[in-house]
């Protein structure tokens, strides 16, 4: 790969949130250039700096590179100077090939002689030719065409790695593409590997060699390497400002196919409005294409997703009335076994009594046994079924201690209140004797009772809780059933009590106290900040 694969979607999607940085670095850029064409003395000058503005636009607006290179093209037929009128022709063959414009561009390059170019055009005219005749290969839907058109772009590819110093940055672009034309593509891997390494490779560069390294994983089979190419690459088009067809497009048509739809509609409406922009038909018709797909693609799964909530929503409601059912249906049946024992002690007594009667008695007895024998086995399966339902009301313990909070709270207004009266009758003793110290000893029994019953519940809280800790930073309460300060806080976030103000309310914290320790605990864990209290209710 390019670089480490590990987490480059996500630095896409960090990049993409900086694009309007990015947007002003380049208008900072283009706006130097134009100064630059304003303040030039000579018609040399002034070309360079048209040049330099068509080379601004010619990935990032249409219609102005094609402006300002037929303004370049002006200025050098006036000058007479053939150099600089080719070159201009060369910057005109790349828009309009760019733009679909085939034909166009091919009277552009058609019209200059190769014989009497320079040295320093001979680079842009054969990747000019090059870029010409994979165009009208890629349009050609026959496949004669095609073959026709395709072996000639190849023959000026091998003019282009011939003319360049081997083992350059470019030379490994060019052999590059060339193995990939010829589908070697681990050769292709290798040299833009080698290309990439090198310290002269620009951005733009970079992000056209990934794009090229990414349709070699696809090739290989290897989609994962792909999509991670064609976010390196993506990343580069982004800093570079380039709004041409951009490897984003591609790559959300491969985040579509991992049904990732969300990311890839922004995806491909963040290309959408690159091309938008760029203003060239064909690339619009090109995204245009695979929009719908993944717009039904991200409807569908948000109907699959609402529909879910629905029948998960629905099966809660199911739940929730039969533990209700069942919890009265024990009640009901608990008062029915104590007027059982009831009776079965009068008819013992009656027993007793009757001890004269022994045959008949006896009898009695027997029936009565097997009465008894049935009611301790509907016993058992009653105390089963209570025991089923503690486990579920155990649930709801939360919601008591949080009750004994409030009595506490109220009962220290009331301490409160009666220091007041005191105050005014002057009873300071009895003011003494009222202070916090009868309710500190009654929030600290409370808080004993609360993590004893929570251990209950939860008795691999505390090693669990511990495991979101580096070693150094884990921390043990004095004994095996009591919690820590900052414990208790996510003991009481794990029974469902999440907000804050009740969290201070029942620790007699402060909210900011509260929101303190939260985040200090969170930094100081080897987890992600907002995966902590989903880990907590995992425990």
């Amino acid at each position: 790969m390019c670089k480490a694969q590990s987490s480059w979607m996500e630095r896409l999607d960090e990049s993409l949130r900086k694009r309007d940085v990015y947007e002003k670095e380049k208008q900072d850029r283009i706006g130097e250039d134009r100064k630059k064409v304003a303040a030039a003395l000579t018609d040399e000058d002034r070309y360079e700096a048209l040049y330099a503005l068509f080379d601004d636009y010619k990935s990032y607006c249409y219609d102005s590179a094609v402006a300002y290179a037929q303004k370049c093209k002006v200025l050098a037929f006036r000058m007479n100077d053939r150099e600089r009128l080719d070159r201009s022709r060369l910057a005109l063959v790349f828009c309009l090939a760019s733009g679909g414009l085939l034909n166009e561009a091919y009277s552009q390059l058609d019209s200059i002689q190769y014989a009497t170019l320079p040295p320093t055009l001979r680079h842009d005219y054969f990747e000019r030719s090059v870029l010409l005749w994979r165009s009208m290969a890629d349009f050609a839907h026959d496949v004669t065409y095609y073959q026709k058109y395709i072996t000639k772009a190849m023959a000026f590819q091998d003019s282009l790695i011939r003319i360049t110093p081997e083992k350059s940055s470019k030379w490994y672009k060019y052999r590059g593409s060339m193995f990939m034309r010829i589908h070697k593509h681990k050769e292709a891997l290798e040299c833009f590997n080698n290309m990439l390494a090198m310290p002269d490779v620009t951005k733009h560069e970079r992000a056209m060699a990934c794009a090229e390294m990414a349709w070699a994983y696809l090739a290989l089979n290897n989609e994962e390497k792909a999509i991670d190419a064609f976010a390196e690459s993506a990343i580069c088009d982004n800093e570079t400002a380039t709004r041409e067809i951009t490897a984003l497009y591609h790559l959300s048509r491969l985040v579509y196919k991992q049904g990732d739809h969300e990311r890839a509609s922004h995806y491909v409406h963040q290309a959408l409005e690159d091309v938008s922009f760029y203003n060239a038909r064909v690339r619009k018709v090109e995204i245009s294409e695979i929009l719908p797909i993944i717009e039904q693609g991200r409807y569908e799964a948000l109907q699959r997703e609402r529909n879910w909530l629905m029948a998960a929503g629905c099966l809660f409601v199911g739940l929730l009335a039969v533990i209700l059912i069942s919890y009265f249906a024990i009640r009901k049946r608990n008062r029915k076994l104590v007027e059982a024992h009831s009776l079965i002690d009068a008819q013992v007594k009656q027993l007793e009594q009757s001890n004269g009667q022994l045959a008949d008695a006896n009898t009695q007895l027997k029936e009565m046994n097997d009465h008894l024998e049935e009611a301790n086995t509907q016993l058992k399966t009653l105390n089963q079924q209570l025991t089923e339902a503690d486990k579920i009301k155990t649930a709801y313990i939360g919601r008591s201690f949080y009750a004994n909070a409030e009595f506490i709270a109220k009962l220290e207004k009331t301490y409160q209140a009666i220091d007041r009266k005191i105050t005014t009758r002057q009873y300071d003793d009895l003011r003494y004797t009222l202070r916090q110290s009868a309710l500190n000893t009654e929030r600290e029994g409370m808080y004993a009772s609360f993590d004893a019953t929570f251990l209950k519940l939860f008795p691999h809280f505390v090693e669990r809780y511990n495991a979101l800790f580096a070693e150094e930073d884990r921390k043990l309460p004095p004994d095996d059933e009591s919690l820590t300060n900052e414990m208790r806080i996510f003991a009481l976030i794990r029974l469902g009590i999440t907000d804050s103000e009740r969290i201070a309310n029942f620790l007699n914290y402060s909210v900011h106290t509260v929101n303190t320790y939260k985040t200090r605990i969170k930094n100081r864990s080897t987890a992600e900040n907002e995966q902590f209290e989903r880990l907590i209710m995992e425990i």
